[in-house]
C-alpha cells in the first residue's frame, strides 16, 4: 500500500511540475511575440500588408529548413549591422549631465 501512496504523490508531483513547465513555456512564446513585434515596429513595418509578411516569413521559414542555405547567412549578417547601428545611434544619444549647464546660443547675441 505504501507503493502506492508513492507513486501517488510522484505522479502528482510530475503533473504539477508539467503545468508549470507549460506556464512557462506559454509565458516565453508571449514574451517571443511581443519581441517580434518590437522588432517589427523598429523596422518600419507595422503598416506593411499581411501577404508581404506571410511570404516574407515563408521564405524565411523555407531557409531554415535548409541546412547550410546562403541567405541565412546573409540574413545574420544584416539583422547584426542593423542592431548594432540601432544600439550605436541609443548610446550616441546626446544627454544632459546633471549639475552642468547646457550652453545658451542668445548668450552671445546680449
Amino acid at each position: 500500500m505504501k507503493e502506492t501512496a508513492n507513486y501517488a504523490g510522484r505522479l502528482k508531483a510530475l503533473k504539477e511540475e508539467q503545468q508549470r513547465l507549460e506556464r512557462k513555456q506559454s509565458e516565453l512564446l508571449e514574451k517571443r511575440r511581443a519581441e517580434i513585434g518590437r522588432l517589427a515596429e523598429k523596422l518600419g513595418l507595422l503598416e506593411a500588408d499581411d501577404d508581404a509578411l506571410a511570404g516574407v516569413l515563408l521564405e524565411l521559414k523555407d531557409a531554415l529548413s535548409k541546412n547550410g542555405d546562403e541567405r541565412l547567412a546573409r540574413w545574420r549578417a544584416a539583422g547584426a549591422s542593423f542592431c548594432r547601428g540601432h544600439q550605436d545611434r541609443k548610446a550616441a544619444r546626446p544627454r544632459a549631465k546633471a549639475g552642468v549647464e547646457e550652453p545658451n546660443p542668445d548668450a552671445a547675441r546680449r
